[in-house]
């Protein structure tokens, strides 16, 4: 974590700056809200990439045990952020919110085929549920995202996949037991519970980015909603619940980043 902080801070914190001149208590001046939720789009983005192709070094630097479930969940997460980031950065260039999501899903489709022909979930247990519904729907959303199906819209699969994910960020992030005995799937330890809750978390940021675009808000207030839901559950996971084993002091730069990223975005 903190040898992201050292690549990332040079090229992403010059974007946050503004909103980092703050006057007068909790009043921000200057503000460009496209470059600071630029700047989050990218930090996202390079977490991401870190989580989905170099899972076991980015647990280490969270110092978290490398298990099946915790590589599992990380590379998930790790699509899921780099999924953010992509229906960022085109949104806030000007591109369609569906068709976004629907390139947003695709690293999470590879990761899921890749896994299904590995036999992951076999390896580690689950049900066949735990290894076909995701993909599967996953799959039907994508196609109807990017105007594929005839019987899906495009709006359509943009309002059901943002309830999708965002029913099953709920279920892991509050009742992570449940949730799992649901899919068929098991967790063990600490370390593994902290995975299962980043999943809920990150199913809820990219399900709340989603459902406000499909509501008709900007890029940048979506991107803010986003960042608020992750910021507050981090704050819950490090200070309130405590569930989080990584840390403090490699929790803090996410915390600051989100709240501060997130305030200016929408207020």
């Amino acid at each position: 974590m903190l040898a992201l902080q050292i690549a990332t801070q040079g090229a992403v914190m010059p974007a946050l700056q503004p909103a980092l001149q703050l006057r007068g208590g909790m009043s921000i001046g200057g503000v460009d809200e496209t470059q600071i939720a630029t700047g989050l789009t990218a930090l996202l983005g390079v977490q991401g990439l870190m989580m989905y192709q170099n899972t076991e070094k980015s647990l280490e630097m969270y110092e978290l045990p490398s298990t099946g479930v915790t590589k599992f969940f990380g590379e998930q997460a790790g699509a899921l952020m780099l999924g953010c980031a992509i229906v960022g950065w085109s949104t806030l260039n000007g591109g369609d919110a569906a068709e976004a999501a629907g390139y947003g899903n695709i690293p999470g489709l590879l990761l899921g085929l890749k896994n299904l022909v590995d036999g992951t979930t076999d390896s580690l247990g689950w049900s066949a549920q735990a290894k076909f519904l995701p993909l599967a729907v996953s799959g039907v959303l994508t196609a109807g995202l990017l105007g594929k199906l005839d019987f899906l819209s495009a709006g359509d699969a943009l309002k059901y996949g943002s309830y999708w994910l965002l029913a099953n960020a709920a279920g892991l992030y509050l009742a992570p037991d449940k949730a799992m005995e649901g899919w068929g799937a098991t967790f063990k330890g600490p370390a593994e519970f902290q995975m299962v809750k980043l999943m809920g978390q990150m199913l809820g940021t990219l399900g709340i980015t989603l459902f406000k675009l499909e509501q008709g808000a900007s890029a940048t207030e979506a991107i803010g909603y986003g960042w608020g839901l992750a910021t507050l559950m981090n704050v819950d996971g490090t200070y309130i619940s405590k569930y989080t084993t990584t840390p403090e002091d490699k929790n803090r730069f996410w915390l600051a980043v989100g709240a501060v990223g997130a305030g200016a975005l929408l207020f």
